[in-house]
């Protein structure tokens, strides 16, 4: 698969000959040379090994599949426009002296800028980022002062300890790993077109509400599509929210919040889910008749993480039944660590039976009798609101949602 973020500047090229129909009227809104933007043209259609237009003595018109390309470059690029805005707004405190247009971060961030952000950011100095992307110190210092002159802000800020994004350069990173994502996804679209089906899938899940529905969607898709490269990463609600923000992730899978995160995040529901009391199999408890969860108040439990849906969960079927929630014990935010702690002790926890099914079908934990009320979790999708997914993410969440269906 073709990648496409280091074209940038052709790219731009590309988009205003669809803009405009011509590649001359496409020159003067770029304020360039009209044979230099035919080159940009056909060094893109080269190496994509497409034909991207329709030339005739009227002008230039996209093909089916320069409007595929199209469709994403809109927005692509429509992620400066946004991050042109979102600087301005942010500007406060961080503000250069010098006075920019409105749309410098749109029409001149290139690729080199833009790759050099993210690597300072995740290096944290220039010395390690020029040595990590094997460039000279003095490349990145002038990368990253051009970009603030077309940003009009400090966009680091600066201290014997290393570099850190300003707000204002949080914000332009995050546009900027969108854009990246626009461009990788047109790049599997395109494939698509042609009967390729690849690109990159990257799902973050949450503890405790993934169950064997994630593994089984996830076979699905490489079953018929093995050519696409799956990646599947755990954290807090919180990490996993920033790493989708930031383009960083397709989705997250797991209990859904509310009131829903976000305006610029978007919930599905896929299934309710419910909790049991999980011990060991052979706990003392086992064979016991329990009168409800009165009997388990002084147990040793497992508590759910704070300002989790899990959290809520346990409280409200405590409540239910009259009862104060145990409050002193031990939290774990790992389903591995949590089933190992459940078989080398006499401790309890509320869990979702899904979660657990192999182990109680394997006789290596069991599900106590007792009536848990009011433990229901929706458990489903979280993406970004204007999110439009490639089309190995498309197959992917189909299967997730069929996946779903077949739990009941």
């Amino acid at each position: 698969m073709r990648t496409l973020t280091p074209h940038l500047k052709k790219l731009r090229a590309v988009r205003a000959v669809a803009e405009h129909g011509s590649t001359a009227r496409a020159a003067a809104s770029l304020f360039l040379s009209q044979p230099a933007v035919a080159r940009a043209v056909r060094d893109v259609e080269a190496l994509l090994d497409m034909t991207l237009f329709d030339r005739s003595a009227r002008g230039m018109e996209l093909t089916e599949l320069g409007q595929v390309l199209d469709a994403r470059l809109k927005r692509a690029f429509a992620q400066l426009r946004a991050a042109d805005r979102g600087v301005t707004q942010l500007a406060a405190g961080h503000r250069l002296a010098h006075h920019r247009s409105e749309s410098q971060l749109e029409t001149q961030a290139g690729y080199r800028h833009l790759s050099i952000l993210m690597a300072l950011d995740a290096a944290g100095s220039e010395s390690r980022c020029a040595e990590a992307l094997g460039i000279s110190q003095p490349a990145v210092t002038q990368a990253i002062a051009q970009l603030e002159h077309l940003a009009g802000v400090r966009l680091f800020h600066r201290s014997a300890r290393g570099m850190r994004l300003t707000e204002p350069g949080d914000a332009l990173l995050r546009h900027a790993r969108l854009l990246w994502f626009e461009l990788d996804s047109a790049s599997a679209d395109l494939a698509s077109r042609v009967g390729q089906l690849q690109g990159r899938v990257v799902i973050g899940t949450l503890p405790f509400s993934t169950g064997l529905f994630v593994p089984r969607a996830v076979e699905r898709l490489l079953a018929n599509h093995p050519a696409v490269n799956v990646t599947i990463v755990d954290g807090t609600y919180e990490t996993l929210l920033h790493r989708l923000r930031h383009a960083e992730l397709d989705m997250v899978i797991g209990a859904l919040r509310q009131p829903p995160p976000a305006d610029d995040l978007h919930q599905e529901p896929l299934f309710d889910d419910e909790l049991a009391v999980v011990v060991r199999q052979g706990h003392p408890l086992q064979g016991r008749m329990l009168r409800g969860l009165a009997d388990l108040v002084h147990a040793s439990w497992i508590l759910p993480m704070p300002n989790t849906p899990a959290q809520s969960a346990f409280e409200r079927a405590f409540h239910s039944d009259g009862l104060s929630p145990p409050t002193s014990g031990l939290q774990v935010n790992s389903p591995a660590l949590t089933q190992a702690l459940l078989m080398e002790s006499d401790r309890v926890v509320l869990m979702s039976p899904r979660q657990i099914s192999r182990e109680v079908k394997a006789g290596l934990l069991a599900l106590l009798p007792v009536t848990v009320r009011m433990t229901t979790r929706a458990i489903g999708l979280t993406t970004r609101t204007d999110y439009l997914p490639s089309p190995g993410v498309a197959f992917l969440l189909d299967a997730l949602r069929d996946t779903a269906a077949d739990l009941g």
